[in-house]
C-alpha cells in the first residue's frame, strides 16, 4: 500500500490518497475529526475499467496562492490557497490523473481520463463515505428542480433514496461536513449520490438520472470536484472553495454587472405580466422603493411592449428584467438571436425557466447561454435549474439560480408541499443548498399568502439568503405601507464580508452581512421562541453606530415567570387567558405581523438580546 497526503496551509486539515493493490481511496479529517472516511476513487471507460489495476507512473506535490473578486457575491475578496497532489496512474497504456486539494475549510479531488479522440464514461466509482463519529446527517432526494425540503435521515436510511449534492454531516465534536460538487459544465453535466442497502453510509456518485446514455466526451475527460467543505457551521457559510475550483471568469468587463433588488409582480399576481398598467405601476413601485430593477416574468409576449416598458422605466431610473422559456433557446444559434434583439431592447437581464435536468446535453445549454449573456452584456437567472456549484466565479453574471424550494409554493404548487417552505427550512438553506451559491428563493411574503412565520422572520431573509439579484415576493401596495419600508428600500443585494454569529440547522440563523461601514443583521428561528445573543465584537473600535432594529412586536405577550411565585388560582379568567396566550405565542393569529421598529446607540463589544417569537426573527441596521 503507499500513502499520499497533504494537508492545508493551516496543518488543521488532512487529505490522504491511498493506492492499494491497484485500487485507490481517499480519506479526510480536520483537527483529528474524521469528515471522509475511506472512499474509493475511479472511473469506468467503454475502453477501460480505471476503478482497478492501476499502477502509479510519478506524484507532484504544488501549491495555489491567489485571490480573486466576484462583481456581486457574499464578500469582496476571495482567497484561493492551497496545497495540491497530482497523481498519474496507468492501466495497459490507459492514464489516470487525481487531482486533489487541502484547503483551511475543506477538500477537493477530481479524476481525469487521459487519451485522444472521444471517450465514454459508463460510471464514476468516487463516494464519500459518512464518518462513524457522524451524529446527524441532512439530505434532500433528489428531484430534477431541487425543490424540496432537507431532512435528517438516519445512517442506516441513507440508501433509500437517490440524494441531491450537496449533504450536510454533523461529524461530532463541533466538525460540520458539507458534501458537495464544483465546477459543473456541459462536458459532464451535474450528479447525484447513492449508495446500497449492504453499505449505507457509503454515498456513490452516479450520474443524473435523466442521462439516460453514458456520458461520451474529448479527452481528457475530467470529472467535476468532488468537494468536502469542513469545520464549524460558520466555515462552512463563509467558505469560497466552490469558487475557487471554478475557472477564472469569461467576463472581460464587468460593468455590466450590477446587484440590486427587484420588484416583482408574478408572485402575487400571476397574470400581472400579461396587464401594462400593471407593469408599469410595478415600475412605479419600484422606483418609489428604490430598487434597481423590475422583472417583468411569464406572459409579456402578449399585450405588454418590452421596449417601451424599458423606455418608461429608463425615466423613473428603473432597468427591467424579462422571462423566457428554455425551450425557446435550445440551440446557440436561437439564443444568439434572442439575446441579442433582447439587448439592443434595453433589457439587461433575462430570467430563463424550466431547464430541469442536470444531463450533460442541459448543462450545454447553460455553459453557451452564459457565453452569449455575456458577449451582449446581460446579466442572467437561471430558473427551474440545478443547483450552481461555484460557477459564478467563471460567470459572475448569472447572478441567481433557483433549485430551491422557495416562496412560490406558498401558492400550493404541489400537493406534497402544501404549506410551501417552513420556518425550519428556512433555518436550514444557509448550511446547504445556499452555501453552493446564490438562490432565487423570492423572499418577503407578509400578508398575501401564510408562511407561517413572523413579518420580522420574513423581512430577516433579505440578509439571511444570497441572491444577487433579490425579488421582492410580496405585492407593491402591501410593502409599500409596511413598517420595513425602511429597510428593504436600504439593504443591499451583495456583500463585503459575511460572518455566521450563530446557527443551527432547522432551528435558528443568525447572519451579519457588511456592505462598506455598514453592518446587517438577520436573524430568524424555527418551532420555538428564541432569545439571540449578539456580541457586537464585528464592529470598528472606538466608533458609535446607530442601531435600527425591526423586531416581532411581543409587547403584549407575559408569559409566566415561576420565580415570581406559585400559579395564580385555576379560575375560569385566569385559563382563559393562559390559553389565549398560548395560541398568540405558538400560532401567532395576528402577532405573526406584529413588528416593532426601535433605534439606539451601540458600540464594539456590546451584548444585546433579541426576543423572538415562534418562526420569529429580526433585522438589525447599524450604521456609524
Amino acid at each position: 500500500m503507499s500513502g499520499y497526503v497533504i494537508t492545508s496551509p493551516n496543518g488543521r486539515v488532512r487529505l490522504a490518497v491511498e493506492l492499494n493493490d491497484g485500487m485507490l481511496h481517499y480519506s479526510a479529517q480536520k483537527d483529528g475529526v474524521s469528515i471522509v472516511a475511506p472512499s474509493p476513487l475511479g472511473l469506468r471507460l467503454r475502453q477501460c475499467d480505471l476503478t482497478q489495476g492501476l499502477t502509479l507512473l510519478h506524484e507532484h506535490y504544488a501549491s495555489i496562492d491567489e485571490s480573486y473578486q466576484i462583481p456581486a457575491f457574499k464578500k469582496k475578496t476571495c482567497i484561493n490557497h492551497a496545497n495540491t497532489l497530482s497523481l498519474m496512474l496507468e492501466k495497459h497504456e490507459e492514464t489516470l490523473t487525481v487531482e486533489a486539494r487541502a484547503y483551511d475549510d475543506g477538500i477537493a479531488v477530481r479524476l481525469i481520463a487521459g487519451g485522444e479522440g472521444e471517450g465514454t464514461l459508463l460510471s464514476e466509482s468516487t463516494g464519500f463515505a459518512v464518518p462513524e463519529s457522524a451524529a446527524q446527517v441532512f439530505g434532500m432526494k433528489y428531484l430534477f428542480s431541487y425543490e424540496d425540503q432537507y431532512h435528517p435521515i438516519p445512517r442506516c436510511d441513507l440508501a433509500q433514496n437517490n440524494l441531491a449534492f450537496p449533504v450536510l454531516v454533523d461529524c461530532g465534536s463541533g466538525m460540520w461536513a458539507l458534501y458537495a460538487e464544483a465546477a459543473v459544465f456541459g462536458d459532464y453535466g451535474g450528479s447525484t449520490l447513492r449508495s446500497e442497502s449492504q453499505r449505507p453510509e457509503l454515498l456513490t456518485v452516479r450520474r443524473a438520472p435523466d442521462q439516460l446514455e453514458p456520458i461520451t466526451a474529448h479527452f481528457p475527460i475530467a470529472t467535476p470536484w468532488r468537494v468536502a467543505l469542513c469545520g464549524s457551521l460558520g466555515d462552512i457559510v463563509e467558505s469560497n472553495t466552490l469558487e475557487n475550483l471554478n475557472p477564472p471568469s469569461i467576463v472581460k468587463d464587468p460593468s455590466f454587472i450590477e446587484p440590486g433588488v427587484a420588484a416583482w409582480s408574478w408572485m402575487t399576481e400571476n397574470d400581472s405580466p400579461k396587464d401594462p398598467e400593471r407593469c408599469r405601476a410595478y415600475i412605479d413601485y419600484a422606483a418609489a422603493m428604490g430598487f434597481r430593477y423590475c422583472l417583468i416574468d411569464g406572459g409579456w409576449p402578449g399585450n405588454v411592449d418590452i421596449p417601451e416598458m424599458v423606455a418608461y422605466a429608463r425615466e423613473k431610473n428603473v432597468k427591467i428584467w424579462i422571462w423566457e422559456h428554455s425551450e425557446k433557446l435550445r440551440t446557440p444559434e436561437i439564443a444568439e438571436e434572442q439575446l441579442k434583439l433582447w439587448a439592443s431592447w434595453g433589457v439587461v437581464g433575462v430570467k430563463i425557466d424550466f431547464f430541469e435536468s442536470d444531463r450533460a446535453e442541459r448543462a450545454q445549454q447553460y455553459d453557451y447561454l452564459a457565453r452569449i449573456a455575456a458577449k451582449h452584456r446581460l446579466m442572467l437567472n437561471f430558473h427551474g435549474a440545478m443547483k450552481p456549484a461555484g460557477e459564478i466565479r467563471t460567470w459572475p453574471h448569472v447572478l441567481t439560480r433557483e433549485g430551491v424550494l422557495g416562496a412560490e409554493y406558498l401558492q400550493n404548487f404541489s400537493c406534497f408541499l402544501p404549506m410551501g417552505p417552513d420556518a425550519a427550512h428556512n433555518c436550514t438553506l444557509p448550511f446547504t443548498r445556499n452555501a453552493m451559491g446564490p438562490m432565487d428563493y423570492t423572499p418577503v411574503c407578509y400578508k398575501t399568502y401564510q408562511t407561517g412565520t413572523t413579518d420580522a422572520h420574513q423581512t430577516a431573509l433579505m440578509v439571511v439568503f444570497t441572491s444577487y439579484v433579490q425579488h421582492i415576493g410580496e405585492g407593491a401596495e402591501v410593502v409599500l405601507a409596511h413598517p420595513a419600508r425602511p429597510f428593504l428600500s436600504r439593504v443591499p443585494a451583495a456583500w463585503d464580508e459575511t460572518r455566521l454569529l450563530e446557527g443551527y440547522p432547522a432551528s435558528f440563523v443568525t447572519m451579519a452581512r457588511r456592505k462598506g461601514g455598514e453592518w446587517y443583521v438577520g436573524g430568524i428561528c424555527a418551532r420555538r421562541p428564541r432569545n439571540a445573543q449578539l456580541r457586537l465584537d464585528f464592529l470598528d473600535e472606538g466608533a458609535k453606530y446607530t442601531a435600527t432594529l425591526y423586531a416581532d412586536d411581543l409587547s403584549d405577550l407575559r408569559p409566566f415567570d415561576a420565580a415570581e411565585g406559585a400559579l395564580p388560582a385555576a379560575d375560569a379568567e385566569t385559563v382563559a387567558k393562559l390559553e389565549a396566550m398560548s395560541c398568540r405565542s405558538t400560532l401567532h393569529n395576528h402577532d405573526a405581523h406584529a413588528m416593532k421598529v426601535t433605534s439606539f446607540t451601540v458600540e464594539k463589544g456590546d451584548t444585546l438580546t433579541v426576543p423572538m417569537a415562534v418562526g420569529g426573527g429580526f433585522v438589525l441596521v447599524l450604521e456609524k
